[in-house]
């Protein structure tokens, strides 16, 4: 593992950068990439951003988010010095289309808070106590002396308010709520920032919470607490992936609930799996792991074949053996 200093010491070294995240970014993901590339781009560096599924509706609010391209809109084969890979615990969570866009990806930096990472990259820093990338994102301009512009501060804001639950989650420490405050003596328009991110939803995400209400299950004596996204849902209102972002939120806040779990019915016939806990007692990273996914003790997903009934089976049995002991 590298400290802040060698990681930043490499990218000052390189003159042409790419700067990835994973696919369906959120929050974090968006906030992370865009800060680090307006960063080296101050810097006069060469920095194209990629996302395989761009930037979500939900967050083309934040400044600097045009720059993020997916690979159809690349011109050309990328060749780089250095590609720094941020927010994404394992490297096929950039997506195959993303690495299919380089001819020559240079030295691979990876920089993530997962813990199910397992230092992928030539060069890593992965910190699973931080709450956030953006956090880290942070603490490495910090560590640098590099300068910390409007743009930049309001995305990593953007990136830690959204990994926190709004600096609410177990995860979130003393620094967190440090690196807060020194963003906002720059500037930040929390009340701006914080309307955009969560009182700014399309009329179609109340649809969609109100299909899924009657989709709720719960079991395990009132600790699991599931709900099913079928296709059929998401074509019939027009769904986007962000739309759906935080609605697992609503039944993990009941208050008998240890566990709660989001399974979405994809495109491609996968189910995408969401997990939360409020124990780590319960540690949802350890279930998804079975399942070939990953995350945190309290935050973790996972992709499993479907159909949606048969995964969302298979995926609770394992669920209730851990609440049930």
């Amino acid at each position: 593992m590298q400290t802040l200093r060698q990681i930043g010491e490499a990218l000052q070294k390189a003159e042409t950068i790419a700067v990835l995240s994973h696919m369906r970014p959120d929050g974090d993901a968006i906030g992370s990439a865009v800060a680090v590339a307006q960063v080296l781009g101050k810097l006069g560096k060469e920095v194209t951003v990629i996302n395989q599924d761009g930037v979500p509706a939900a967050l083309e609010f934040l400044p600097g988010a045009s720059m993020v391209k997916r690979p159809i809109d690349l011109k050309a084969s990328l060749q780089v010095d250095v590609t720094v890979i941020l927010d994404t615990a394992s490297e096929q969570r950039a997506g195959d289309e993303v690495w299919a866009a380089f001819a020559e990806r240079g030295v691979l930096v990876n920089i993530d808070h997962h813990i199910s990472n397992p230092a992928y990259g030539d060069l890593n820093y992965i910190d699973a106590k931080a709450p956030a990338t953006g956090e880290i994102v942070f603490d490495l301009i910090e560590e640098m002396g590099w300068p910390l512009d409007e743009v930049v501060r309001n995305n990593i804001w953007a990136g830690i308010s959204t990994d926190t639950g709004s600096y609410r989650y177990p995860s979130t420490t003393a620094h967190t709520f440090e690196v807060g405050a020194e963003l906002l003596q720059g500037g930040v328009d929390v009340g701006a920032i914080s309307q955009s991110l969560y009182e700014s939803y399309p009329l179609r995400r109340i649809y969609v919470l109100r299909d899924l209400l009657k989709e709720l299950q719960i079991s395990s004596e009132g600790k699991v607490a599931s709900w099913k996204l079928r296709r059929e849902v998401i074509d019939r209102y027009g769904v986007q992936p962000s739309d759906t972002e935080g609605l697992i939120d609503v039944i993990r806040s009941v208050d008998s609930v240890v566990v709660a779990v989001f399974f979405e019915e994809l495109e491609d016939g996968k189910i995408r799996v969401s997990a939360r806990s409020k124990t780590p007692a319960a540690d949802v990273g350890e279930i998804c792991g079975k399942f070939g996914g990953g995350g945190h003790q309290l935050a973790a997903g996972t992709r499993m074949g479907g159909p949606i009934d048969e995964a969302a089976a298979k995926f609770l049995n394992s669920v209730e053996q851990v609440i049930n002991g």
